[in-house]
């Protein structure tokens, strides 16, 4: 048996361990585990404490068997492209038997139903919330929550709304792999405070800037505690370095080419070029947050302007799915998995990335296929993610190999 997991691993926590040894309980010890983690950037278009390599070997050191990148494309998007791209990686490998997520609220039922809610038989409604002045997020949960009888609160549990996504993903692309949800150990998504050996990924990043290693020693796998640690006394990434390009890119751009880049609609290109005069990036962001505005969508949305991704490239990787499987770590039983999937998959496993694209092709945009075309984006992203470092390391996907480590 094979379980596929979509995660980020922001950082590998004991939360993440509690799950991967509840599938191995469930399913049995030989049970493969491929974990499908975000690059550069996160889904919520923050810079990850380690880079994809380091989360990645995490992962294969706390019992998964391969680790695979969902490409940029899907990855920095809503929670509905984010389960998109990871479910679609996921059944084009042609090896996965079961998707295993974690969730404050494991009804299979329930999130069945939610999965199944038709947004267009509420448009009236959702329109009229929205004029209320509820955001969009909260408009769909409030409408879904009234015709189908759920409490609101279920709804807006991040890992119910990608539970939820991971379900339509699956009815889209009519795959055979049973969604699986177990029920989250300790402290909620976005919980502040640890319980017991448990605390949340956001809780955890908070203990890091806090310098709280007495705290982050209960709550995190040793492997991981050891890798955060060397990089405790370092300045952590920041969005702030990216801020005088930013700038400089809004500036210099017309409306009309802002508007071709995605996400940008309903006028908020005028807002972006007013708000590029603020002397700070923190201004910059206060400015343009608001109900109708979210945090998440201006952090995605500066990735979006940076590398000039417009409708058509999103709207394309929408259309066709992943390309790629993109190996960043495995082990022993990982490598038996790569060869199975090699001959199952649709799609080409990539364990070096100058056998599908030179660095002479990246260097001069040469993005004729749709496979280039989303390698390109993974690459600039962790680009970017270098930048926002003291030292940054460009270019690594060219030099860098998956990790093997051996069990």
């Amino acid at each position: 048996m094979i379980a596929g997991i979509i995660a980020e691993y922001n950082p590998f926590h004991n939360g993440h361990l509690y799950q991967i040894n509840k599938i191995r309980e469930e399913f049995g010890s030989a049970t493969g585990i491929i974990a499908c983690i975000s690059g550069g950037i996160t889904q919520r278009g923050e810079l990850p404490l380690l880079d994809k390599w380091q989360r990645a070997s995490l992962a294969i050191n706390n019992g998964v068997n391969l680790v695979l990148e969902i490409p940029a494309v899907f990855a920095c998007r809503s929670a509905q492209h984010f389960a998109f791209g990871g479910i679609s990686l996921l059944n084009r490998l042609g090896v996965v038997h079961r998707l295993v997520f974690s969730t404050e609220y494991p009804d299979i039922e329930l999130l069945g139903k939610a999965a199944s809610w038709d947004i267009t038989a509420h448009n009236e409604q959702l329109h009229h919330l929205l004029r209320q002045g509820k955001s969009y997020a909260g408009a769909i949960a409030q409408s879904m929550a009234n015709s189908l009888g759920i409490d609101m609160n279920i709804l807006k549990e991040p890992n119910t709304i990608l539970g939820i996504e991971y379900l339509r993903a699956l009815d889209l692309l009519s795959s055979p792999i049973e969604p699986w949800p177990i029920k989250r150990a300790g402290t909620r998504h976005n919980d502040l405070h640890s319980l017991n050996s448990f605390a949340s990924g956001t809780a955890i990043r908070r203990m890091m800037a806090a310098n709280n290693m007495e705290g982050l020693k209960k709550v995190v796998p040793t492997a991981t505690f050891k890798t955060l640690a060397n990089i405790a006394h370092k300045a952590p990434p920041s969005l702030e370095a990216l801020y005088p390009g930013l700038q400089l890119k809004l500036l210099t751009a017309s409306p009309e080419q802002l508007r071709e880049i995605y996400s940008i609609n309903e006028g908020i290109e005028y807002k972006l070029k007013e708000a590029a005069c603020a002397p700070s990036f923190k201004e910059f962001i206060q400015s343009l947050v608001g109900k109708r505005y979210q945090r998440t969508r201006m952090n995605r949305l500066i990735y979006y302007i940076l590398l000039d991704m417009n409708k058509e490239l999103l709207q394309e990787a929408d259309c066709n799915g992943v390309e790629y499987a993109r190996v960043l770590a495995f082990d022993s039983r990982g490598r038996e998995l790569i060869k199975s999937i090699k001959g199952a998959a649709d799609i080409p496993v990539i364990t070096k990335v100058t056998q599908y694209m030179t660095r002479r092709d990246f260097i001069n945009n040469s993005l004729a296929t749709r496979l280039r075309r989303q390698l390109y984006y993974d690459i600039q992203y962790n680009n970017l993610y270098q930048l926002c470092q003291g030292t940054p390391e460009l270019n690594k996907d060219f030099t860098r190999s998956p990790i093997y480590i051996h069990q």
